[in-house]
C-alpha cells in the first residue's frame, strides 16, 4: 500500500522477513515457509536470509533448518529504546495500569501510513488473560487501538487512508462487528475525537473487547496509543466505567510527561 518513488523491493523483502520473525506464531520457519508466507522467490528468500545471517540479523540452525531472529536485534532494539526515550518513558507505565484495572494492556505505534505494532505490554498475573506480542503488526482501521490513532490523524491522512483501504466502496471485513461502510467509519473516528477514547467490541478480533486512548506530544500530535484488551464475554461483569476513567487518565499523564521529549 505504497504510491512512493523512492521504493527499494529487495529492501521492502528483507524488512518484511524480519516483521515475519518476530510475531510470536512464526518466530522460528524454514525458508519455505517464509518464502511462500510473504511470496518472495524462494532463490531471492535465500540471499536475503543469509545476507542477514552473515550479519547476525537472523540465526540459522543447521539441525532444524529454520530461522530465528539474530542476536544483533538484541542490541539494536536496547539502543532503540535509549534513543527513543518517550517510548521508554510510556512503557514504564505499563505494569502499573495493568495493576490498576487488572487486564492486559498494550502501547503501540505507527509504522507507516497504513499499520501500526505492538511496541510494549502488560499482562496481568491469571490463569486466564489475553496476550499479544510485542512486534506484531494490524493495519489501522482495525480495532480500538488502531483507531483511537488514526482518529487523530489530520483530516486529509484519515481521508488517504480510509481510501487506500476501500475497495468496491467497502472496507475489509475482519469479523461481523467490523464497520465496513466508510462514512460510518469517519462517524465513529470524530467520536472518538469528541469523546477522547476509542471502545470496540470484536470489530477487529473475535471476543476481544477493547478500549483505547490517545497520547500526544508537546505540538499536541498524536504518537501512541494505549489500550486495554478485555474478553467480550468478561466485560459485561467489570466497571467499564472506571477502566475508560483509569486509561484516560493514565493516557493524559504519559502525554504530560513524553512531552519533554518530543
Amino acid at each position: 500500500m505504497t504510491n512512493e518513488s523512492n521504493f527499494i523491493p529487495s529492501v521492502n523483502s528483507a524488512l518484511r522477513v524480519l516483521e515475519f520473525l518476530s510475531n510470536e506464531q512464526t518466530q522460528s520457519c524454514s525458508l519455505s515457509e517464509i518464502s511462500k508466507a510473504l511470496s518472495i522467490n524462494k532463490s531471492t528468500c535465500l540471499r536475503i536470509l543469509k545476507t542477514m545471517q552473515r550479519k547476525e540479523f537472523v540465526n540459522y540452525h543447521d539441525e532444524t533448518k529454520r530461522y530465528k531472529l539474530g542476536s544483533y536485534l538484541i542490541s539494536l532494539g536496547t539502543r532503540a529504546k535509549e534513543v527513543n526515550d518517550y517510548i521508554s518513558v510510556a512503557i514504564s507505565h505499563l505494569s502499573t495500569i495493568c495493576h490498576e484495572i487488572g487486564q492486559t494492556v498494550v502501547l503501540a505505534k505507527q509504522t507507516d501510513p497504513y499499520n501500526m505494532i505492538y511496541i510494549g505490554k502488560e499482562e496481568p498475573n491469571q490463569k486466564i488473560r489475553l496476550t499479544v506480542a510485542t512486534g506484531e503488526n494490524f493495519p489501522i482501521i482495525g480495532g480500538a487501538t488502531g483507531k483511537a490513532y488514526l482518529a487523530h490523524l489530520p483530516d486529509e491522512k484519515i481521508k488517504q487512508i480510509i481510501d487506500e483501504f476501500t475497495v468496491d466502496g467497502k472496507l475489509p471485513k475482519y469479523t461481523e462487528n467490523t464497520i465496513t461502510d466508510p462514512s460510518i467509519f469517519l462517524d465513529s473516528l470524530k467520536s472518538i475525537v469528541q469523546e477522547g477514547i476509542s471502545v470496540t467490541d470484536s470489530e477487529h478480533t473475535l471476543g476481544i473487547y477493547a478500549i483505547s486512548c490517545p497520547i500526544f506530544n508537546s505540538r499536541n500530535e498524536v504518537v501512541l496509543s494505549i489500550g486495554v484488551f478485555i474478553q467480550s464475554t468478561a466485560s459485561q461483569f467489570l466497571d467499564i466505567q472506571s477502566i475508560k476513567k483509569s486509561i484516560k487518565h493514565h493516557a493524559k499523564t504519559i502525554s504530560n510527561k513524553i512531552s519533554r521529549y518530543i
